[in-house]
């Protein structure tokens, strides 16, 4: 798909964040690139495992120490380079035209088709995602709030109970999708399995919650997924 970006290196994107900041800044912001880059390359092609930090910095071409003062330890690394793949989603969003419904399956597809294209790097840094959170190494945003503006916009448009938190149901579904996601990077589900399963992360909450009007073609959307006959890698 020609919208997906390899997080190697993102000129356009480094450029715009780049222009406003002072030279010492800016070649901050270079150094963390090219460490992410670095990174991003040498787990691709030798697994997360298998790469120390000093390899890493020698690639960068920067010393061990200015890994951790401009990012920090492995771990964090790692979400670094989850950052930038969550800022791929970001710019691919910003131009879509959907709303409310169409908004939010259009995230969890552009999101699951992202992380597929890249699968042997995503696979291996997903999985550790839940213990990297339980030691205390956090990703610095909330992801939650796309699914929520979803949800908002979907009462707005009456697709949506108004009687139903946005908030709950944006971060159920969230929830849901995260799930989806855990599974396939963990090997439990192929990529066809876990496309289907983030659609129906997103439109089983929704189609509980939809308004009348809305109900039949979301529950019609939901079972149309749920017969869905993809293999599956258990």
């Amino acid at each position: 798909m020609d919208w997906i970006l390899k997080i190697d290196y993102i000129p356009n994107m480094q450029n715009a964040v780049t222009s406003s900041l002072s030279l010492r800044d800016r070649g901050k912001v270079r150094r963390h690139a090219e460490i992410v880059a670095a990174a991003t390359k040498l787990w691709r092609e030798r697994g997360f495992e298998n790469v120390a930090l000093a390899e890493i910095a020698a690639a960068a071409e920067v010393s061990p120490q200015t890994v951790y003062n401009l990012i920090g330890g492995l771990d964090a690394i790692c979400f670094a380079v989850i950052q930038q793949a969550l800022e791929q989603l970001d710019a691919v969003l910003e131009d879509t035209s959907a709303t409310g419904v169409e908004f939010a399956l259009e995230a969890a597809r552009i999101s699951a088709d992202l992380y597929i294209a890249d699968a042997r790097l995503y696979r291996q840094l997903l999985a550790r995602v839940p213990r990297m959170l339980f030691q205390g190494t956090h990703l610095g945003r909330d992801v939650v709030q796309i699914v929520i503006q979803a949800v908002a916009e979907a009462q707005t448009a009456n697709q949506v109970s108004p009687a139903v938190d946005p908030v709950r149901l944006g971060r159920a579904i969230y929830s849901a999708y995260l799930g989806a996601l855990y599974d396939w990077a963990c090997g439990d589900s192929d990529n066809a399995g876990f496309r289907e399963e983030a659609q129906i992360a997103v439109l089983a909450p929704l189609a509980a919650c939809a308004t009348d009007a809305a109900k039949p073609a979301l529950t019609a959307r939901l079972f149309d997924h749920l017969s869905s006959t993809g293999e599956r890698s258990r």
